[in-house]
């Protein structure tokens, strides 16, 4: 289990934060700047926290007050760059090796023997970095990490600079990683598909605080306040307050539009009549419908249209919003879209148990 209470100061920054794990992945997102790859660097004892404490197996790598500091190679964490960081003057093999080469010649041999199977690059042994693909350099640094049977790996935006059909052939291989060894792992990524599908638990970082820790779900469908909405991808957000509560939803007035919407009733949520709140929902929740007079149908017209590979991505306009600013963005299924064109009438239908409240 990873126990970990980081502080630490930067000119115009400071990261302050608490976390653990145990035999789990934790995906981190968060906007550039925000301290993501700083909380892995002094995990991995690349840099030493101001105060706090790290915890890892029930061993203490540091310590601020009683003044443990364990160096990277006594920490048992595993740390895959973004860049990379193989060895250009080593083959793979070497690469691999390096980090247990005080264990006897036979013995590292056949560790880096098996992960090389594992990653399915045993046929590149004798090659070096620059012999390879993305991919294949990719492959061989989770192999490295992996040498020396870390307790934590460590990963940060580990296939950010691969194509898409590569990253998702390696993004399901991390999975399995993952169910194989049971080990902890921190996962440091901008893309929030990839965030979603590899976290069992995502943590949302915001200058250097973490805003929402939770299930991926619980942070997914219930983000606790406008930034990790914004950073999960809610792009439409209305302000609002709650006008009343029936037994199944929450009423929100939203007074640039003039009009009332209902969402679905979350009762842990705390909320009381007359508060303030957001209300928000994702693109891909939002719907065109022919039904005038429903409940949360929103005479709208066409701003923008994009017409994607699957998909049509449309920007609305709302006809009543009296204060001209909100946008609703849309992205409708081409199997469901209609065939909409810049500034024609529509309109637009939100879900309510789409619809997320969101306390101010």
């Amino acid at each position: 289990m990873l126990k970990a209470r980081i502080k630490k100061s930067l000119p115009g920054f400071d990261l302050d934060i608490e976390l653990s794990l145990d035999r789990e992945l934790l995906a981190i997102l968060g906007f550039s700047g925000s301290g993501k790859t700083m909380t892995l660097q002094c995990i991995a004892g690349l840099t030493r926290p101001d105060e706090g404490y790290i915890e890892l197996g029930g061993k203490v790598l540091f310590d601020s007050v009683a003044g443990i500091n364990l160096p990277p190679q006594k920490r048992r964490v595993g740390f895959v760059f973004q860049n990379y960081a193989l060895f250009p003057h080593m083959t793979i093999d070497e690469n691999v090796a390096y980090s247990i080469r005080h264990l006897p010649a036979w013995e590292a041999r056949e560790k880096v023997l098996q992960l090389l199977s594992m990653m399915n690059i045993s046929s590149l042994s004798g090659r070096y970095p620059r012999q390879l693909s993305a991919g294949q350099q990719q492959r061989t640094a989770i192999a490295r990490a992996l040498a020396p049977d870390p307790e934590v790996l460590l990963l940060d935006e580990p296939f950010s600079a691969l194509d898409s059909q590569l990253r998702e052939r390696l993004e399901l291989e991390l999975l399995n990683l993952q169910r194989a060894y049971r080990a902890s792992m921190l996962l440091v990524t901008h893309d929030l598909a990839e965030g979603y599908k590899l976290g069992a638990r995502v943590a949302v970082y915001h200058a250097g605080r973490i805003a929402q820790c939770d299930t991926r779900h619980q942070v997914f469908s219930m983000p606790v306040n406008r930034t990790v909405a914004r950073l999960t991808g809610v792009r439409n957000l209305m302000d609002g307050h709650i006008s009343r509560f029936d037994k199944s939803y929450t009423w929100v007035q939203i007074p640039a539009w003039d009009m009332e919407l209902k969402a679905l009733l979350r009762p842990d949520k705390g909320l009381v009549v007359g508060q303030q709140v957001a209300l928000g929902i994702r693109p891909e929740h939002v719907q065109i419908t022919k039904e005038e007079y429903a409940e949360n149908v929103v005479s709208s017209s066409v701003l923008q249209v994009v017409e994607g590979i699957s998909s049509f991505t449309y920007r609305f306009v709302v006809d009543n919003d009296k204060q001209e600013c909100h946008i609703v963005n849309a992205l409708i299924p081409e199997s469901s879209a209609m065939l909409l064109h810049e500034g024609q009438s529509c309109l637009v239908y939100l879900p309510p148990e789409r619809l997320i409240v969101i306390p101010e």
